[in-house]
């Protein structure tokens, strides 16, 4: 049966957005990979969500670190990512194959 995408999340780094996916966990993996957490020292410090009492669009944010090398200085960097949830427009349909 297919599905439907009805929204995307959107990470965004000083307001460029880098990856998206059609789910959270998804769009984790991306950023792991973006940092390259498997091959290098780079590391997710976590994700902090956004509670408020109005709900909008931003979910939060994840902090990353990873080794910033400047010629012979090399400087341990954090960044923040924050992430969105919109809506995807037009809705894209996942189609599978029957068994």
């Amino acid at each position: 049966m297919p599905t439907r995408v009805k929204v995307t999340y959107v990470a965004v780094i000083d307001q460029r957005p880098v990856v998206s996916a059609s789910t959270f966990k998804d769009l984790k993996e991306a950023l792991d990979d973006y940092y390259a957490v498997a091959t290098t020292e780079a590391k997710c410090l976590g994700f902090v969500p956004y509670e408020s009492k109005y709900p909008d669009e931003y979910e939060g944010h994840y902090s990353y670190t990873y080794l910033y090398t400047s010629g012979f200085v090399k400087l341990t960097e954090i960044e923040t990512v924050k992430v969105y949830c919109i809506n995807y427009f037009p809705h894209t349909i996942y189609e599978y194959e029957a068994n």
